[in-house]
């Protein structure tokens, strides 16, 4: 009877995940965000799109570092895919012992290609959803 209830439930959720998903409207408005946010160099702009629930103050004050540096380098390229596998989240544990990963389910991953002459070629920042819009995503303890 387990087995039934699971496999039904599992149905149900593949059937409404089109449903959940952030709508081609918001993926619009997220890309556009980002991208202006890079030609204004705006790390404020990027960590109002950035989810901050239950991140540390430190990871908080190391991503207003890396907005601002990956804002200063520019950017040519912004594109919004689907999550590769074999970079599908943010999971380390830190030296404190604790676990950590993505504060959202990561369901997309902006992909980013810096001007060149900079410090890095490219970038890709996970992206999540919650409440039908995206957000960039930072890390969390694991619950």
């Amino acid at each position: 009877m387990k087995t039934l209830i699971f496999a039904l439930t599992a149905i149900l959720v593949l059937r409404l995940q089109p449903l959940l998903a952030a709508s081609p409207d918001e993926e619009a408005r997220f890309v556009a965000a980002v991208k202006q946010a890079f030609e204004k160099r705006d790390a404020d702009a990027l960590m109002t799109l950035t989810c901050w629930d239950r991140v540390p103050d430190k990871f908080k004050a190391s991503g207003r570092k890396q907005y601002a540096r990956d804002a200063r380098q520019g950017a040519t390229d912004f594109t919004l895919t689907n999550p590769d596998p074999n970079e599908p989240d943010l999971v380390w544990k830190d030296t404190d012992g604790v676990s950590y990963r993505s504060n959202l389910s990561v369901v997309k991953q902006f992909k980013i290609t810096f001007t060149k002459g900079g410090e890095f070629k490219d970038g890709t920042y996970p992206v999540g959803e919650k409440d039908g819009k995206l957000y960039l995503l930072e890390p969390a303890p694991v619950k």
